[in-house]
């Protein structure tokens, strides 16, 4: 837990707090939170083939 993802659509980092399987849908889940552009706190669940890790130096940029 605590990886920085994104979706590979794009949007912005999110941060992992919970990864597994789920009773109503094959394969791993996660479930990440992120800030939104008004700066609240969101969170959601993604199959994890609809993420892609963000690495460190696109977090400074």
């Amino acid at each position: 837990m605590g990886e920085t993802l994104k979706l590979r659509s794009g949007g912005h980092p999110m941060t992992t707090t919970w990864r597994g399987p789920m009773l109503f849908a094959p394969g791993k889940w996660l479930i990440c939170q992120w800030f939104g552009d008004s700066g609240e706190l969101q969170q959601e669940m993604f199959p994890e083939e609809t993420l892609e890790r963000v690495s460190h130096d696109a977090l400074a940029a």
